[in-house]
């Protein structure tokens, strides 16, 4: 049962990602090439952030540090959902 969570956590973090990435990709659809190029940025750092969340859980499930595991495996949804609140105040 302990590692359950942090497999559920993994996959919404995968799917914030992915909506993350296809959300940056539609902003740039009449966009400046400088403008173009900062999203790919921002697409680049999400998905570094997304990938290196999973693999820090699996490496941690792998230890047996299930606890860690599950807060690696949800740290960066909770971080996309931060960002995707702050861009939607502006």
């Amino acid at each position: 049962m302990h590692v359950i969570l942090p497999i559920i956590g993994m996959v919404i973090t995968v799917l914030a990602t992915l909506t993350a990435v296809v959300g940056c990709m539609l902003m740039g659809a009449n966009s400046t090439p400088a403008q173009i190029l900062a999203l790919k940025l921002w697409m680049g750092g999400l998905s570094l952030l997304g990938v290196a969340g999973v693999v820090t859980s699996i490496l941690l499930l792998r230890s047996g540090q299930a606890n860690w595991a599950r807060g690696a495996a949800f740290f960066p949804t909770v971080v996309i959902s931060i960002i995707f609140l702050g861009a939607l105040i502006k």
